[in-house]
């Protein structure tokens, strides 16, 4: 009994963490799919969509109070004994003796039917606006999660391709510098270039690697911020198939909520290649005059 007892904790053992690893995908999305994606795993918009049910069912078990309560009965009864009883004989022609007499039916069955209609109750009247009112703020709550779902999910998609087009960049230069650190070795010991200008690219190179360092570790944090919005496993294989250059938002009003969106409407916009273009000029002028001012102030 004993064997038995530890082959099913081995196998349970080996069992629980592969249904774990079921839960963990291996997918490809683009930024509507992540949003859809979103829409129906993000946990907030599941205990939201359960509130608004809770609501919704509140609502009706409210309206029921207000319409005829029927209510049937049936009674159904087996004496296995029926109560005797001995009365005198002299009842039955036999005095002086008792005769053993029954009472009842051996069974006994009843239907009962009972109808009720509330006429007027003023607090039914304001639990019924009441329930209608909270129905109302959970679709209100389901929408607003709904929204700010979507701008998460958003913001963190394009922070991924913001870092893996910085990451890029950085390569880029990275293989501009380590060209230019060569070339000025090269001259160095041939006695055309000096020592110090290849200690300043060398520096320049180190510098550049310690950001690469840093913006693969700021990739791999948005990653698991996009998995987390989205309602994906941290262990879940997420790879982005649209590229910083061709996002492009559906232009959409989203919901209004008056509760906390009443001044204005939240929309997403289409992004103008033309703004996405210069955005990445900007971002790649703004690291080159970085380096340079690095670089300045080391000759300086």
């Amino acid at each position: 009994m004993k064997h038995q007892l530890y082959i099913f904790l081995f196998c349970l053992s080996w069992a629980i963490p592969t249904m774990a690893q079921q839960k963990d995908t291996v997918a490809s999305f683009s930024l509507q799919e992540a949003i859809s994606y979103a829409q129906k795993h993000q946990v907030s918009i599941i205990n939201a969509q359960i509130d608004e049910q809770i609501a919704k069912n509140t609502v009706k078990q409210t309206i029921g109070i207000g319409l005829p309560q029927v209510s049937a009965s049936a009674n159904f009864q087996d004496y296995l004994k029926v109560a005797t009883s001995l009365l005198p004989g002299e009842f039955f022609n036999a005095p002086g003796t008792f005769v053993p007499v029954k009472f009842g039916v051996k069974y006994n069955s009843s239907i009962g039917l009972d109808v009720n209609q509330l006429l007027f109750d003023g607090s039914y009247l304001v639990g019924l606006q009441a329930s209608k009112t909270y129905k109302e703020l959970s679709v209100k709550s389901t929408n607003r999660t709904r929204i700010e779902t979507a701008v998460a999910v958003s913001k963190a998609y394009y922070s991924v391709l913001v870092s893996t087009e910085q990451l890029s960049l950085i390569d880029a230069n990275l293989a501009s510098l380590t060209k230019s650190l060569n070339d000025a070795d090269a001259l160095f010991k041939n006695g055309f270039a000096e020592k110090i200008d290849v200690d300043r690219l060398s520096v320049l190179k180190n510098n550049l690697l310690t950001e690469k360092e840093n913006v693969i570790r700021l990739l791999a944090l948005n990653v698991n911020v996009l998995k987390f919005q989205m309602g994906m496993s941290v262990n879940s294989m997420l790879t982005l198939t649209d590229k910083i250059g061709s996002v492009n938002l559906d232009k959409t009003v989203l919901i209004s909520d008056s509760s906390a969106y009443a001044k204005k409407d939240r929309v997403f916009v289409n992004a103008d290649p033309k703004e996405t273009k210069r955005f990445r000029c900007e971002t790649l002028q703004k690291f080159v005059f970085a380096i340079f001012i690095s670089f300045w102030k080391y000759i300086s």
